[in-house]
């Protein structure tokens, strides 16, 4: 017996879906490209991976703030 719920965004929570979207999708493309670089080519990617990994683990504070506060928001209104 599922039952068929809708979710409708409000306005807050459509701008800060637009505003942390691209945030989140840079994160995700970023990691992406970090692991692609290191497996094809991991001579030129090693000296440089400790600041690549530095500034992914910045970038990664903020994304995993915004993502929580959007569950968070989400659990709230079930």
């Amino acid at each position: 017996m599922s039952e068929n719920k809708s979710y409708a965004l409000t306005g807050i929570e459509f701008i800060t879906l637009l505003l942390v979207g691209p945030i989140i999708f840079a994160f995700v493309i970023l990691g992406i490209i970090i692991v692609w670089k290191t497996t094809s080519n991991p001579t030129e990617v090693a000296p440089h991976l400790d600041i690549i990994l530095v500034a992914f683990a910045i970038f990664a504070n903020p994304v995993s703030l915004a993502v929580g506060a959007i569950v968070q928001k989400m659990m709230e209104n079930k």
